[in-house]
């Protein structure tokens, strides 16, 4: 084992605070894996309440491992060093549960990465008694796991604060009673929203579409999603900080799940249904557990605006002495007491999400704010002094037009001249910064059966934004590559057959254009192809509390303003 590798996790732990060290004696030990660097998966809030849950286990012991940085990962292949834990480093191997955290489609491959580095057989079917069980979950999990199907023994699909204790328990009287994996597999379908893959067989038609998903004798079908009922009863805030995490000096709050307006474009809209608010009291009672570790705190919610008591959230938090941040905002949701906390704060920047320039679009999605509103808002930034406003759009939504393009340069426009207008000014006090991210059909939304739009295209509508404001000085345009978002629609919309090509690309070391090049799957047919509403969609089986039928309904919904 390398000791240049054990010193640098050593020093990463000497700079935390709030790590857990648990003994293992008589536990089930598990290894969570968050499928990225480390200052990236320590800044995601669910990994770190997956963390703490399992630690708060009595029998069980969690200790953290993740994708090595490239110089790093060189040294694991040169020094022939297995992957190990952060905690112990103990080989992850020795571990009895290897969990990924996942919430990203593109980590996919960093997943067979690290199962290699961590020598454990990639396909579940290859992994004979006295390998660790390998799960996952996460919201791309529940929102479609079968890209990953051949590779996870089981996943826990849904809300993890009662989920996790529940297989863990019985994990816990297996492993005792010395029970063989395939038993373990089989009985863990016991715990609502345990899936294990390989007790379903799938067939399909000549054309690919799937003819049928089949569970196993006794084994449940569908498979349903799991959500809290009280968010009141399980706190959810960074447990650790450390100043080498994305998000360094900042921890991070909880105030709510899901979002009111159901956005036809947006899964978490749909899944995290109901919409739940954490109280005022639960709130304030996390608070010294939070500031303890850092003074500034992030607020997260899906809709951070929508929160009845966020005043008195942000005045507590100021009161004891902490600082606010948010990460975006909603335009009818922002007002100039907020602005006022945001920028004692330190806040430099304010992000809104108008997603598309025409109220056209705009409604046909329903996102439902108008350009008064957008205005309004801009305003009222303008006002609090914040210099800096970060603007995200969607391209490639069903039928956007040119024209819907050539509104966002405009929206852009008058939102410039809107902020020099109020600052009284000849050019702006900041900057303004388009995100321009292409739209990427998900599952569970009213959108799941539309094409992703074509590659070609998008880069035109870039090119159309970036000309229509190259004179535009102190605008800033910043966009996600449309061949990743292509990748993502692959991973995020196609069945258990893509797992041949997550694993050429990784035999390929990472090379997605050859990979796609030499398998015999063809990524168009999940890519760019409309689905039939009567055809059996690969995440069908999970029961999300949603009923088909209204997604079909909010589809022709949105046509009727097409």
């Amino acid at each position: 084992m390398s000791w240049k590798l054990k010193e640098k996790a050593r020093v990463l732990l000497s700079q935390e605070k709030g790590t857990i060290i648990k003994s293992w004696g008589g536990k089930i030990s598990v290894a969570l894996i968050f499928p990225n660097y480390y200052h990236v998966g320590m800044a995601n809030l669910g990994f770190q309440i997956v963390y703490r849950i399992i630690n708060d286990h009595p029998q069980a012991v969690c200790e953290r491992a993740f994708l090595p940085q490239p110089l790093e990962l060189l040294e694991f292949q040169r020094s022939s060093t297995p992957l190990f834990s952060l905690e112990s480093q103990t080989p992850l191997q020795q571990f009895d549960i290897i969990a990924f955290s996942l919430s990203f489609e593109n980590d996919y491959p960093n997943i067979l990465t690290l199962l290699d580095l961590a020598r454990i057989p990639l396909r579940s079917f290859q992994r004979k008694e006295g390998y660790p069980l390998v799960c996952a979950g996460g919201v791309t999990t529940f929102l479609n796991p079968e890209p990953l199907a051949e590779f996870i023994d089981f996943f826990a699909l849904g809300e993890a604060e009662e989920l996790v204790p529940e297989w863990l328990n019985l994990l816990y009287e297996l492993k005792a009673k010395k029970v063989l994996r395939r038993e373990i597999l089989k009985q863990l379908t016991q715990v609502e929203g345990v899936y294990v893959p390989q007790l379903y067989s799938i067939t399909y038609n000549e054309d690919g579409t799937i003819a049928s998903f089949s569970p196993k004798k006794g084994i449940p079908y569908p498979v349903k999603r799991r959500w809290i009922k009280n968010l009141n009863n399980y706190p959810a805030h960074s447990v650790i900080s450390s100043p080498n995490i994305e998000l360094g000096g900042m921890s991070l709050l909880e105030i709510g799940r899901g979002c009111s307006f159901g956005c036809r474009f947006c899964a978490a809209g749909w899944i995290y249904r109901p919409v739940r608010f954490r109280s005022l009291n639960a709130l304030e009672e996390s608070l010294p557990s939070v500031l303890i570790q850092d003074n500034k705190i992030g607020l997260v919610s899906a809709a951070i605006g929508d929160h009845p008591k966020l005043k008195a959230i942000c005045q507590i938090i100021q009161d004891k002495g902490g600082k606010i941040s948010v990460s975006s905002l909603r335009a009818n949701a922002i007002t100039s007491e907020l602005l006022t906390a945001l920028k004692e704060s330190g806040h430099q920047s304010i992000t809104m999400a108008p997603e598309t320039g025409s109220e056209r679009l705009r409604r046909l999605i329903r996102k439902n704010i108008t350009d008064e509103e957008i205005f309004a808002a801009v305003e009222l930034i303008a006002l609090s002094g914040i210099p800096n406003l970060r603007l995200y759009f969607l391209l490639g939504l069903p039928s956007e037009t040119i024209a819907d393009i050539d509104q966002i340069i405009s929206l852009a426009k008058k939102i410039k001249h809107t902020i020099i207008k109020q600052v009284k000014k000849k050019t702006l006090p900041g900057t303004i910064t388009l995100s321009l991210s292409p739209f990427v059909p998900k599952p569970f939304t009213p959108f799941q059966w539309v094409a992703f739009e074509n590659l070609g295209v998008l880069n035109q509508k870039i090119k159309h934004i970036q000309n229509g404001l190259k004179n535009e000085r102190q605008i800033i345009i910043t966009y996600d590559l449309p061949k990743w978002s292509y990748i993502q629609a692959l991973l995020s919309r196609s069945d258990r057959r893509a797992g041949k090509i997550l694993l050429e690309v990784h035999k390929k070391n990472g090379n997605w254009n050859k990979a796609l090049q030499e398998t015999d799957i063809n990524p168009d047919f999940y890519v760019y192809r409309h689905r039939e509403f009567n055809e059996i969609l690969p995440w069908d089986f999970i029961d999300q509390g949603i009923k088909k039928e209204t997604l079909i309904s909010e589809y022709h919904q949105a046509l009727t303003l097409s």
